[in-house]
């Protein structure tokens, strides 16, 4: 970026910046019905504030999480000590061991062998070639972070689609592929704790809001099945949108086996990377098995961490991993937390649910829980963070559903999970971003399908969450 462009982003920022503080603090000057208190009413301009600089990106977006932290410090809502521990909350802990799991992974290609093996198996039709691109994209993204999983697949989804010599922006299986990884990428962090820094958000913020902990296994029980629902809804989408040219790609399989060929076999150092990927795995689950320490996920993602980096145990080095760990997405998340610790205390979120219960009460479950997941799931177009898209509504229904007489912890989860739906726009998530930069689609393209798929998901979470879980 040139001095001149660099000059005017910056100028152009500040502007937002100054412009949002300044309304925020005219905001605290509104009439408010009496049920906001003064604090509320500071909460709300925080609120403001953060949306704002989520949406525009006017300051680093996990940044953002420090501005919330020191505001609610100046104006007495929340003391710095309290903000700051936010960062520190143990949910990051998992975060974390997953970060040095994918730096493993990574380093001794695993998470690309476990990809080649799934799409080698789907044989040489189209349509299948295309589902298990698909279905290696959201596996990946259940351990490692939504945008790796997406960067390791496209160059083999484009290998493929190479073998058909269509060019980017005229060929309607190189469109499909590259928009199916990001969609699979986003539905397969949904999967389990560790997928996406959303889905721990989600479960502390259940925590604290309910005082109910939910477990590693809890969470992937009601995770799970949505994403081997959802992949396949996007693939049928897709295929039905965008038609591929053919309907059969002659060596397509062939060409991702020579790739698994010239990888080799697993060496003693890649075996022992899957043991201590298994592990993890294992210790993650075990509490739903056995009784054993209070808060047992977040000691045992510390103690995956360690084990992957400790000397003579474990397969990488503390200077290969710490590069690799996305420190930013800490602040991020603890800034997330202080925002829906804020909104609970002041009462904000009791006031808002009880206002949206008084319009939605007779409704029903299932009803309340559709236009949850659909509203959820259209803000990320707006919020363009699935985090900060989780921070903003999980709270809010798990206020509704308390409001309504329903169970908060289902609906809470439902509504984290509607908040990785980001399936619109190429700047909603980087996977989207990443895919986008190929060329072989439009903005347009990717939103025509977007919208199909988000009232899609919409429904699939009230039918799923409906029958089994409210």
């Amino acid at each position: 970026m040139n001095n001149g462009k660099r000059m005017s982003l910056d100028t152009r920022n500040f502007t937002i910046i100054l412009g949002t503080l300044v309304v925020g603090f005219l905001i605290t000057f509104l009439p408010f019905p009496p049920a906001f208190s003064s604090k509320a009413v500071i909460m709300v301009a925080i609120t403001f504030i953060s949306a704002v600089f989520w949406i525009t990106e006017c300051v680093p977006i996990a940044l953002t999480g420090l501005v919330v932290i020191l505001i609610q410090a100046v104006t007495g809502i929340q003391g710095i000590s309290t903000g700051l521990k936010h960062i520190a909350n143990p949910v990051n802990s998992i975060i974390f061991a997953g970060y040095i799991m994918a730096t493993a992974l990574s380093k001794y290609q695993l998470d690309r062998r476990i990809s080649l093996h799934i799409v080698a198996a789907m044989g040489e039709r189209t349509d299948m070639l295309f589902l298990g691109v698909m279905a290696a994209t959201a596996f990946l993204s259940m351990w490692i972070s939504n945008s790796a999983s997406a960067a390791i697949m496209m160059p083999i989804a484009l290998g493929i689609v190479h073998m058909t010599e269509h060019e980017p922006g005229k060929s309607n299986l190189g469109k499909i592929m590259m928009i199916g990884i990001a969609y699979a990428a986003n539905i397969g962090g949904m999967g389990t704790p560790a997928g996406t820094p959303a889905s721990s958000i989600t479960i502390a913020l259940i925590r604290d809001l309910t005082k109910h902990e939910i477990r590693f296994l809890d969470w992937c029980l009601h995770a799970v099945p949505m994403v081997i629902l959802l992949v396949p809804l996007g693939w049928i989408i897709l295929l039905s949108l965008y038609p591929p040219e053919t309907k059969r790609i002659e060596g397509g399989s062939e060409g991702v086996r020579k790739e698994l060929a010239a990888l080799g076999p697993l060496n003693a150092v890649q075996k022992k990377v899957l043991a201590l990927f298994i592990l993890a795995i294992l210790l993650w689950i075990s509490d739903s098995f056995f009784p054993l320490l209070p808060g047992w996920l977040y000691i045992a993602s510390v103690a995956i961490a360690l084990l992957f980096v400790m000397p003579r145990i474990g397969v990488v080095t503390w200077q290969e991993a710490a590069p690799e760990i996305g420190w930013d997405i800490f602040i991020l998340v603890g800034g997330g937390l202080a925002l829906g610790s804020g909104l609970n205390e002041t009462g904000v979120i009791k006031i808002i649910a009880e206002s949206l219960a008084v319009g939605l009460k007779g409704l029903g479950v299932y009803l309340v829980a559709g236009i949850i997941a659909l509203i959820t799931s259209l803000s990320i177009t707006v919020f363009s963070s699935l985090t900060a898209t989780a921070t903003t509504f999980v709270p809010v229904t798990v206020g509704l559903a308390r409001a309504l007489g329903f169970d908060p912890v289902p609906l809470g989860i439902m509504a984290g999970l509607a908040s990785c739906c980001a399936f619109m726009l190429p700047a909603n998530t980087p996977p989207n971003a990443i895919v986008y930069k190929s060329g072989y689609f439009k903005s347009y393209e990717m939103a025509k399908a977007g919208i199909v798929f988000i009232v899609g998901s919409a429904i699939l979470l009230t039918i799923v969450f409906g029958g089994f879980w409210l």
